[in-house]
């Protein structure tokens, strides 16, 4: 199993994407052209020691703090990945937070490079350093776990477990941590 993570998730969202995914879902052209206005002329400076900076376009990108934003972005995400999501539990997709599962590696490393390509065609970027990779052993017979995961040219870190929409999932099947973790948590309001 793969948890992918995207870069800058909002922040990398192509305008013109967006508006295609609109018109894809069948918004109502009005409520299209809200929302286009809600990017148009959005421009930003940076304050430096030595003053602002001159303003500069941003032209990328959802809104930050947005009650519309994480609507918007499922929006696109699922469409940018209707043709190659699978049923539950082998592609688990929430938000940004995916989980590819598979029961061989090379299956691994081909779904892995299939949304690789699917959204870094469209201007998303997969971390190199936080997608991880979890061999899971949930049988009482154990597999070998030869060869590795690989993000491009770069090879996934294998993890023992995951922290997964609040869960830790362990390789094994086991739920200690999980359990530890949630009374510590308790103890600590």
């Amino acid at each position: 199993m793969v948890f992918v993570d995207l870069e800058k998730t909002y922040d990398r969202v192509p305008r013109d994407v967006l508006c295609w995914v609109l018109e894809r879902k069948r918004v109502y052209a009005r409520y299209i052209d809200t929302i286009k206005d809600m990017y148009d002329g959005v421009v930003t400076s940076i304050k430096t020691f030595g003053g602002a900076t001159k303003e500069f376009p941003i032209t990328i990108g959802l809104h930050q703090g947005s009650a519309l934003s994480p609507y918007l972005f499922t929006l696109v995400m699922d469409e940018l990945t209707r043709h190659i999501q699978e049923d539950i539990p082998w592609c688990m997709l929430f938000a940004d937070d995916i989980v590819l599962v598979d029961e061989t590696k090379d299956g691994v490393n081909r779904k892995l490079e299939l949304w690789r390509n699917t959204l870094e065609s469209k201007g998303f970027k997969l971390s190199r350093t936080k997608t991880e990779y979890m061999h899971c052993e949930f049988e009482n017979t154990r597999h070998r776990d030869d060869g590795v995961v690989k993000l491009g040219e770069v090879e996934v870190p294998k993890v023992n477990h995951f922290r997964y929409l609040g869960s830790i999932i362990q390789n094994y099947g086991n739920i200690e941590n999980d359990v530890t973790h949630r009374i510590q948590a308790g103890w600590k309001k």
